[in-house]
């Protein structure tokens, strides 16, 4: 370890505390005492009598983690490492050394294992937004509608704020990035449980529904479409914000060839939407025979 193993000491036998101090005291170790207070970082914890986490006098979750390690001695208890009573100098310092060692390889995995969700966060969310991504979007459209999905029907649906440009245009891209910063919250607060909300790219948002079919999706995606709009503010100088929506229904599970058709489909819808006037809901297009 780069620094010397931190070791907390607890036994009720004085003579034998006494013992554990001098064996450890000639490796390279150090020995932590809490004072009354919560340790932080300790690396092992050897302990002769039973002691919940709760009285012990350190972090209760790097205890459960195993971001600290145990060595019991002479007890029966749940512990990393068991020596018996009668145990040696020499078996203590390995035991605390060794288990040091693999407390600190624990937690260059756990560090690992943040770091590794952190990137994995970055990589799918919309920085601006804080919404997945598209690629979380197609990796969603895959679990949940593709071969492995749940037997269940679902609505895909697209938006599009309307003349977006000219919120830029007009009022420059920092009010731009806040409607759409609102269009999103919107999004989230119309939307019911198990929904799955993503921003495409640009001025284009995403919905996935579970159990809404074609009789109940035209009614809900225009509900969800017209509570994500807000009025103009002429006092401001702020525009309105008019969404154009676009949806269709598929069963799941299906093939990725029908996950890509339907969400086609959804697109083409939006096309539809926004050629016709804009600020409207149209369902799929029927296909041509």
């Amino acid at each position: 370890m780069s620094r010397p193993a931190r070791i907390f000491l607890a036994s009720r036998d004085h003579e034998r505390q006494r013992q554990w101090n001098e064996a450890l005291r000639t490796a390279r170790c150090q020995i932590v005492s809490s004072n009354g207070e919560v340790l932080d970082e300790v690396d092992v914890v050897v302990i002769d009598h039973p002691l919940s986490e709760a009285q012990l006098p350190l972090d209760e979750e790097r205890l459960t983690r195993g971001q600290t390690g145990v060595v019991a001695v002479g007890v029966g208890i749940p512990a990393d490492v068991a020596l018996p009573a009668d145990h040696s100098a020499r078996e203590l310092r390995l035991a605390c050394l060794l288990l040091a060692e693999i407390v600190r390889l624990r937690r260059q995995r756990e560090a690992s294992r943040r770091q590794e969700r952190v990137l994995t966060h970055l990589a799918l969310s919309d920085p601006l937004t804080g919404l997945p991504n598209r690629r979380a979007w197609e990796q969603e459209l895959a679990q949940r509608i593709g071969t492995a999905g749940e037997e269940r029907t679902w609505c895909i649906a697209l938006l599009d704020v309307d003349y977006f440009h000219e919120i830029n245009d007009q009022l420059g891209h920092l009010e731009g990035d806040a409607a759409l910063r609102r269009v999103a919250d919107r999004l989230a607060q119309a939307v019911r449980g198990g929904a799955f909300i993503a921003r495409l790219g640009g001025d284009e948002f995403a919905l996935l529904l579970p159990d809404v079919d074609a009789a109940e999706a035209p009614g809900l995606i225009e509900l969800i479409r017209t509570r994500c709009a807000e009025e103009g503010d002429p006092s401001s100088g702020r525009l309105p914000v008019r969404l154009s929506a676009g949806w269709t229904t598929v069963t799941a599970p299906t093939s990725k060839a029908e996950v890509q058709q339907a969400f086609a489909r959804a697109d083409e819808a939006l096309r539809q939407a926004k050629k016709a006037g804009r600020n409207r809901t149209l369902p799929p297009v029927p296909a041509t025979v």
